[in-house]
């Protein structure tokens, strides 16, 4: 089953609608029709622009939309939120800071990106650039991710791990190529020692995606940020979920550019349905 049966379906068993904030400053036709068909299954609040025929807090400042959006969340008045179309660093800056906690450090924060099209359907990790420079964040990102694929998506992970150079390329030539192929080679050692199904690509991503991995670990942040874009903007590709891991509540993240936020708002309805 792709991800995204599994998350609809998981929505369709709830037996009371979750209520659920997003924020939405440009309402195209598109994004409109996506809440739309979102709210057949669960009670959205939107954030900043008005859309007709849904719950609305119309505020056309974005910082003033994200505050409101997080204090929905605190005052627990919505089940989950989506950010939608406010800025990521603010609105968890925002987060942070009415929720009274200590922000996790950049290159700890997990936030895995799901991507499907067609028969393929993958969990790409490291895809902030801030992610993946050292092989300790890398293992410490890669575990907690194997972990939310077997118990939040129910699957075991057949891992591609890749990297900057081939074993037969200009090694020696650029010092860091050679430093971040030294690192994803010994991550790929780690995840063998820890029994998992480990094969490297490389930088050969099309291998990855046409063999079927279901968990595509970017070589470092700055290559994982441009690979999952690249994907979604220009390859056609959906992204299906985008979730903060470890904060305690439900907080579904994204790129601002998206048009259609149907799969996110399920997201985080099913991770409501999961959450202990």
């Amino acid at each position: 089953m792709k991800f995204s049966d599994m998350f609809l379906e998981r929505v369709k068993k709830q037996t009371t609608r979750p209520k659920i904030a997003i924020a939405i400053s440009r309402p195209i036709p598109e994004t409109v029709e996506s809440l739309k068909k979102a709210s057949e299954f669960v009670d959205l609040v939107v954030v900043g622009a008005k859309v007709d025929g849904l719950e609305n807090i119309v505020e056309e400042d974005q910082e003033k939309a994200s505050n409101i959006l997080i204090g929905l969340l605190k005052d627990e008045k919505v089940d989950g939120i989506v950010r939608g179309q406010v800025k990521d660093s603010y609105t968890l800056d925002e987060f942070h800071r009415q929720f009274e906690r200590e922000p996790f450090p950049s290159n700890r924060k997990i936030v895995p990106v799901i991507l499907e099209k067609d028969e393929y359907s993958v969990v790409i990790p490291t895809a902030s650039i801030y992610q993946g420079m050292t092989l300790e964040d890398k293992k410490y990102e890669i575990d907690r991710v194997i972990r939310y694929m077997k118990e939040d998506l129910g699957t075991e992970p057949n891992i591609a791990v890749m990297s900057t150079l081939r074993p037969t390329s200009k090694v020696g030539k650029y010092p860091m190529l050679d430093d971040m192929a030294a690192i994803n080679k010994q991550l790929a050692e780690y995840l063998r020692e820890e029994g998992y199904q480990v094969n490297e690509y490389y930088f050969e991503y099309e291998a990855a995606i046409w063999s079927k991995a279901n968990l595509i670990i970017p070589s470092m942040g700055l290559v994982g940020n441009t690979f999952f874009k690249a994907l979604l903007y220009l390859g056609g590709w959906s992204m299906i979920a985008c979730p903060y891991l470890d904060f305690g509540v439900v907080y579904e993240n994204g790129t601002r550019n998206e048009k259609d936020f149907f799969w996110h708002i399920i997201h985080c309805a099913s991770m409501i349905s999961q959450k202990k």
